[in-house]
């Protein structure tokens, strides 16, 4: 049986040419960014979530009582404080520049990864992706130093679709 990385390098298609221009929506980037944006607010809506538990046990411990709510009310309007940091953190995550909406070309083959707009272009060489994942709308690259490049799926024909899942998972 062969190594695992000759098998991968057997299977590895350096033909590949796939080339498309597609323009992305808010939509697409709120389902790409929101396991991303969930992960940063989570840690303020769970202390907001906290706080304000805290104020419903001394309102219903104290029997409602005057001193009670002296109590609870402050803890809820504290509460508010991670609750909008949360929400903050949630909408500047989802949130992309408008020229990130402008059609973009990308072009996929065997040397490497490129995306043009009207800025400056993108290429990657296959090798400095450290990972992908495919989701419902995208291929999720992920690139040595950080950085996060996508391929969306709506405008792949379900050969190319195909095509491009098997090369990514065999690509150097």
């Amino acid at each position: 049986m062969p190594a695992p990385s000759q098998a991968r390098a057997r299977s590895y298609d350096p033909s590949v040419h796939i080339e498309f221009t597609h323009a992305r929506t808010r939509p697409y980037f709120r389902r790409i960014l929101a396991a991303g944006a969930k992960r940063k607010a989570q840690p303020y809506a769970v202390a907001a979530g906290a706080v304000a538990s805290v104020a419903g046990f001394v309102a219903v411990g104290g029997e409602f009582s005057r001193n009670a709510l002296l109590l609870a009310v402050p803890l809820l309007v504290l509460a508010l404080v991670p609750l909008a940091i949360a929400g903050r953190l949630w909408r500047r995550e989802i949130t992309v520049p408008d020229a990130r909406l402008a059609p973009h070309t990308w072009t996929l083959t065997g040397a490497g990864y490129s995306s043009r707009a009207a800025g400056p272009p993108t290429d990657i060489a296959w090798p400095e992706f450290v990972s992908f994942r495919a989701t419902d709308d995208a291929y999720v690259l992920r690139h040595r130093a950080g950085g996060i490049y996508d391929v969306p799926r709506e405008p792949l024909s379900t050969d190319q679709d195909t095509e491009l899942a098997a090369f990514l998972r065999a690509a150097p």
